[in-house]
C-alpha cells in the first residue's frame, strides 16, 4: 500500500488553480499561500492518505474516470461526468474533502469556473485570520461533477468494463444519439469478459459526436477475434491444449503472421445470427441480391464500411453517412459482437 502526503496533495490542487489563473492572465496575490481542503477524521483521511490509485482514464482536460483501492474498497471516481445516483454494482459514496483531494490532486483535472471565480474562492489561506481550511463544496464548485462510487470484490481485470458502464449511462443521461433499444445492447456488452472487449475504446467512442466512432469500435471487437478460426485448426492439427489468443500473440509476435482482413471476418459472420446480418443490411439500406450469400454479401458490406470509414480514397467518397441508421447499424454489430463472442467462448 503506498502513502499520500496530506500536505504535498494539497500544495498540488492550489498550486494547480494559481497556474490555471496565472496562464489565463491572471496574477493572483496569495499563490504559493499554505491552503487545504477540510477534510474528515476516520475513513475520509484514511482514504486521502492511503488509497492507492489503481487506474486511470482522461477521455479530456476535464473528464476523467479513475480507481482507488483501499481495504477491500474500490473508489470508481469520475470528474466531468453527469451520472444517475445509481449504478449497477455501485453504492454512490456522496463527495468527502479527503477522497476529493486526492481526486483533484492525481487525476488534476481543468477546473470549468473562471479566473475571478477560482480566485474569489482561493483568496484566503493561512495568512487570512481566522482560516482553518476550505470546505469541499468551496472547491468542488470549481470543478466540473465529482463523484465517488464504491464495490467491493472487483478485480483489477474487471476495471474497463465498469468504466464501460459508468461512460455508458453518462451517455444515456446526457441524451446522446443512441437510443434504448441500442443501448440495451450495449448494456449486454458488459456482461462479456473484459479480457476479450476493447472496454476503454469502445469508451471513447461513446463520446465522439460521430456515430461512425462506435461502430468502428465495435467492428474492432470482431477484429479482436480475427485469429479465432485459423489459430484454432492449428491447434487441433499440433494436439496443443492451450488458450486460443495465446497462440495467436505468439505467432505473430514469433513468426509476423497475422490473418487477413476480409476472409477472417467471413468465418467470423458465420457464427452471427440470419437476423443480425440482415438488419445490418436494412441499416446500410441496401437490399440482399436475389440468390446472394447472406454471409458473404454481409461481410463485403461491413468490410467495405469499414474502409470507408478510416480510409481517404476516392473509390470510398461515394459513401453517404446520412443515409445510414446508425443505432440499427450499432445495434446489429454489436449483436454479431454477443453472439461470436459467446460462440467462441462457449467453444
Amino acid at each position: 500500500m503506498t502513502s499520500r502526503n496530506k500536505k504535498e496533495a494539497n500544495t498540488i490542487v492550489f498550486g494547480d488553480l494559481d497556474q490555471y489563473c496565472y496562464k489565463n492572465g491572471l496574477q493572483r496575490q496569495n499563490a504559493g499561500e499554505g491552503r487545504w481542503v477540510i477534510s474528515e477524521k476516520g475513513t475520509d483521511q484514511r482514504r486521502l492518505v492511503k488509497a492507492d490509485l489503481a487506474s486511470v482514464m482522461s477521455l479530456g482536460a476535464s473528464l476523467k474516470l479513475s480507481r482507488f483501492d483501499l481495504d477491500g474498497v474500490s473508489l470508481f471516481c469520475t470528474v466531468g461526468l453527469e451520472l444517475p445516483d445509481e449504478i449497477a454494482g455501485l453504492v454512490d459514496e456522496g463527495l468527502n474533502g479527503g477522497m476529493m483531494t486526492a481526486i483533484l490532486s492525481e487525476l488534476r483535472p481543468m477546473p470549468k469556473a473562471t479566473p475571478i471565480e477560482v480566485d474569489n474562492i482561493i483568496g484566503t489561506g493561512v495568512n487570512t485570520l481566522g482560516y482553518e481550511g476550505h470546505e469541499v463544496l468551496e472547491i468542488s464548485q470549481l470543478y466540473p461533477t465529482i463523484r465517488v462510487f464504491s464495490g467491493a470484490d472487483i478485480s483489477q481485470f474487471e476495471t474497463p468494463r465498469v468504466f464501460f458502464l459508468i461512460c455508458l449511462a453518462d451517455r444515456i443521461r446526457a441524451g446522446a444519439w443512441i437510443d434504448a433499444q441500442f443501448r440495451a445492447n450495449l448494456e449486454l456488452i458488459a456482461d462479456l469478459s473484459p479480457i476479450a472487449i476493447p472496454y476503454r475504446i469502445l469508451c471513447r467512442s461513446l463520446f465522439d459526436t460521430d456515430p461512425s466512432a462506435v461502430f468502428l469500435a465495435l467492428y474492432r471487437c470482431l477484429e479482436a477475434l480475427y485469429a479465432y478460426s485459423q489459430t484454432s485448426e492449428l491447434m487441433g492439427k499440433l494436439g496443443m491444449q492451450m488458450e486460443w489468443n495465446h497462440v495467436a500473440r505468439v505467432l505473430e509476435e514469433t513468426l509476423s503472421w497475422r490473418p487477413r482482413e476480409e476472409p477472417s471476418l467471413g468465418v467470423l459472420l458465420q457464427q452471427a445470427v440470419s437476423d443480425d446480418l440482415r438488419l445490418m443490411l436494412s441499416a446500410l439500406g441496401v437490399a440482399l441480391p436475389v440468390n446472394a450469400d447472406l454471409v458473404n454479401y454481409a461481410t463485403k458490406q461491413m468490410y467495405q464500411l469499414r474502409n470507408s470509414l478510416v480510409h481517404y480514397r476516392s473509390f470510398h467518397q461515394s459513401f453517404d453517412p446520412d443515409a445510414v441508421d446508425w443505432n440499427r447499424l450499432c445495434e446489429a454489430t454489436a449483436l454479431m459482437v454477443l453472439h461470436i463472442y459467446s460462440s467462441i467462448v462457449g467453444d
